[in-house]
C-alpha cells in the first residue's frame, strides 16, 4: 500500500511542472535622462538588462502564444523607453 501511494505522489509531481515560467516584473522607474545621474542611467541600465534577460527566460518557458506576445510587447515597449532616456542623457552631455 504505502509502495503505490508513494508511486501516485511520483507520478502526481511528474505531471505538472517542476518551475512554472515566471514572468519578470518590468523595472518601476526609469530615469529622465535630461537629469539623472550618470550612476541612476547605470543603474536603470542594470535593471533594465536584468528584466531583459528574465524576459529571454520567460519567453523561452512560456507556451501561451498571447502570454509570448505580451512579454514581447513589454520588453520592446521598456526597451524604447530606456532609450529614450539614454538618448535624452546623452544629448545634455
Amino acid at each position: 500500500m504505502i509502495r503505490f501511494v508513494s508511486v501516485a505522489i511520483l507520478c502526481a509531481m511528474g505531471s505538472t511542472p517542476a518551475l512554472a515560467c515566471e514572468r519578470p516584473s518590468a523595472p518601476s522607474s526609469i530615469p529622465d535622462g535630461a537629469t539623472a545621474s550618470k550612476e541612476d542611467m547605470l543603474a536603470a541600465k542594470k535593471a533594465v538588462d536584468a528584466f531583459k534577460s528574465g524576459m529571454e527566460e520567460y519567453l523561452t518557458c512560456e507556451k501561451s502564444g498571447a502570454k509570448k506576445d505580451a512579454g514581447a510587447a513589454e520588453l520592446v515597449k521598456v526597451a524604447d523607453r530606456f532609450n529614450a532616456q539614454v538618448k535624452a542623457f546623452k544629448a545634455k552631455s
